[in-house]
């Protein structure tokens, strides 16, 4: 029995996928792992390879159409054997045009032919078209592309085009009804923004290009590793902010620097010592390390980009101290003057942008560290309070963790406790 080609799930978020271009013509012969089609999905354009031995006895699904995730978009059958399609699938033209077509008159019942040996050497003949749809006809496999023309928006404005293209052109800040597409209908396709891409008018309009300092370098290098080999999960949350403040204004008032960044480390060492594999890094081979102190690096910015020293001992040394710590920490990064052994022995990391007016975000884990605290903006919201309806200050936060070490529920419960000590810092005073 010939085997099925599906179309495969190339993605946890694809559901469809438009068939590109089909490398193998019917009646070749095919090896298992040779490249028979190409795809394009939402993400990328992506080569799917033969899973037999045999021959491409059917492609039941032509260039430049779209179908869901599962359609059988071809055959392969061994020499003699029977080549049959199954019930025919249903493809749509790349983002076709939402208005739908008039429903079609019930056809008369049709006898099913019986199934014939397929010879790869007999000359083959083309399947008979369905009745043609409201829409122009899709281009065949192997007819020359169409000449391409400029995108053509629809009464709204609308302009037919992939989702890569899409995706691309909002990367790119590229108009669509700008570039020209190849496509069924005039559709905007990946292939074209990336000829447009190459245009001379898009070289002319390139920015110079800036070389990284080193640190930022050695950021990026990082922040690639995290992203690349770390499985990333993030739980936000947020917490009254009333008490914080008023202790954070305290010091302020006594010209003591402790700033609320030196708060939140705190209080961020203090839940990460009652939740360990917050405070732990992947040691590989299914084991993990646990750190019994918590040491939080602080991500300060300078001109050479971001830097990450480390505030030691944060839940057993006091605001004070540590204020005085992180001021000159900030002092000698802005100076430059920073030595290895200020970024070392780090077990958790705090980022706060909430002094530039960010309400929430996440950030991404530091490596080998389990788990970082991103904290942003405190803002007034009206609640609902004893004497009705009233104005109070809340601070939003984020965790980002390592789902290797931990899990959801076991993240949830160190937000609980992280809450609880916002709300009520001052059983920590020195």
């Amino acid at each position: 029995m010939a085997l099925d080609i599906q179309l495969p799930q190339l993605g946890l978020t694809m559901t469809e996928g438009l068939i590109m271009e089909w490398k193998k013509k019917e009646g070749e012969a095919v090896k298992r792992g040779e490249i028979l089609f190409n795809v394009e999905n939402d993400k990328a354009t992506i080569d799917v390879a033969a899973q037999a031995d045999g021959i491409l006895a059917k492609i039941l699904v032509k260039e430049m159409v779209t179908v869901p995730v599962g359609t059988v978009v071809g055959l392969i059958a061994q020499p003699g054997e029977s080549a049959v399609a199954p019930p025919a699938n249903k493809p749509k033209p790349a983002e076709a045009s939402p208005t739908p077509a008039a429903p079609a008159a019930p056809a008369a019942p049709v006898k099913e032919p019986e199934p014939v040996p397929f010879d790869p050497h007999a000359p083959q003949e083309e399947e008979p078209d369905a009745p043609p749809p409201a829409s122009p006809p899709q281009p065949v496999a192997g007819a020359s592309r169409p000449a391409p023309s400029a995108a053509r928006p629809q009464a709204d404005g609308f302009v037919l085009a992939s989702p890569l293209a899409r995706s691309m052109a909002e990367s790119l800040g590229l108009e669509l009804s700008t570039v020209r597409g190849t496509g069924p209908e005039g559709a905007v396709l990946a292939r074209d923004l990336e000829a447009d891409s190459a245009s001379p008018r898009a070289a002319a309009e390139e920015s110079d290009t800036v070389a990284l300092s080193r640190i930022q370098q050695i950021a990026a290098d990082r922040m690639t590793e995290s992203w690349t080999t770390i499985p990333q999960f993030t739980l936000f949350d947020e917490a009254e902010a009333t008490a914080l403040v008023a202790l954070a204004e305290g010091y302020k008032k006594a010209k003591e620097p402790v700033s609320l960044t030196v708060v939140m480390a705190k209080l961020l060492a203090v839940a990460a010592e009652r939740h360990p594999r917050l405070n732990a890094e992947w040691a590989g081979g299914g084991r993990i390390r646990l750190y019994p102190k918590a040491h939080v690096n602080i991500a300060i910015d300078t001109p050479d980009g971001l830097v990450v020293p480390v505030l030691r001992d944060c839940s057993s040394r006091g605001f004070k101290a540590l204020g005085a710590d992180l001021k000159a920490m900030a002092e000698k990064a802005k100076a430059k003057g920073l030595a290895p052994a200020d970024y070392q022995g780090g077990t958790i990391t705090l980022s706060n942008l909430g002094m530039f007016g960010i309400a929430r975000f996440r950030a991404i884990v530091n490596p080998p560290q389990a788990a970082i605290l991103a904290v942003g903006r405190i803002a007034e919201k009206v609640v609902s309070g004893p004497a009705g309806f009233e104005a109070r200050k809340f601070i939003e936060y984020s965790v980002t963790a390592d789902h290797r070490v931990v899990d959801g529920a076991y993240a949830a419960r160190f937000m609980a406790t992280l809450k609880l000590l916002v709300e009520n810092p001052m059983g920590l005073l020195d």
